[in-house]
């Protein structure tokens, strides 16, 4: 599919972007099938912007340090008020990190508040940051024997499907649970319901000390258009689908 963009293409000047591990959202290198969603992303509208992209493997936990001080240029961030000393955001959403619950595809669970949580045993991952409503709800649930607790999703996904499941429901990032569900063929076994316990924009931020990126809002505004452009012309949802997202 063609990209209608209308500014030119100079990808001269290389700008820096921290090589993160963060599935579906972003895989570290260039040997995997996929890139990631937000990689993909990038790798289409940064150049577009003008500029040639240099990915580095940082430590994922300074990425904060090296934003504000310039080492690296651009990352994707939710947005927060006092990030913004620091960062430019760009104003199109790049993508949603949506925390949800999957079920077997043919089960008869409907979730619309926390509280018809109450009879299900729940599956989840753990060091997932989850609400503090939720997490109130797993800590009693664990006094009961109605929690399982994994650090692997792949294998959550097997305890969910088999003949006698070890758990209802299980909670985690919507896209993993759509991804993951691709990776392993499962995608028909499974349903992803429509409540979400917290949802999360996520946009390409600039580093206001960037030396790279010589006028940050420029720069942005052409990344927004792209981002448009993408949306607009049924791109974005084909990337999305290829995650093994369902575009209404």
């Amino acid at each position: 599919m063609a990209l209608l963009l209308t500014f030119s293409v100079h990808a001269e000047q290389a700008v820096i972007i921290n090589d993160v591990s963060w599935p579906p959202y972003f895989f570290v290198g260039d040997k995997n099938p996929q890139q990631g969603i937000g990689k993909e992303l990038l790798n289409i509208c940064v150049p577009l912007a003008g500029y040639k992209i240099e990915y580095r493997r940082l430590p994922i936990k300074r990425t904060y340090l090296y934003m504000e001080n310039g080492d690296i240029d651009i990352t994707a961030y939710s947005y927060r008020k006092e990030r913004e000393q620091f960062l430019i955001y760009a104003k199109e959403k790049l993508f949603s990190s949506d925390l949800g619950f999957v079920v077997k595809a043919g089960s008869n669970i409907v979730i619309k508040s926390l509280k018809d949580l109450t009879p299900y045993k729940i599956g989840r991952l753990a060091g997932l940051s989850y609400s503090p409503e939720f997490m109130a709800i797993i800590e009693d649930k664990e006094k009961k024997h109605q929690v399982i607790t994994s650090y692997n999703s792949k294998s959550m996904f097997s305890q969910l499907l088999a003949s006698t499941p070890r758990f209802d429901i299980m909670a985690n990032s919507k896209s993993t649970f759509y991804w993951q569900a691709k990776m392993l063929g499962v995608s028909g076994k499974i349903k992803v319901l429509d409540f979400s316990i917290k949802n999360k924009n996520y946009f390409i931020t600039v580093s206001k000390k960037s030396i790279n990126i010589k006028d940050p809002q420029a720069f942005i505004a052409k990344i927004d258009n792209c981002l448009r452009t993408l949306k607009s012309n049924g791109k974005y949802n084909e990337i999305l689908a290829s995650y093994g997202y369902t575009i209404q």
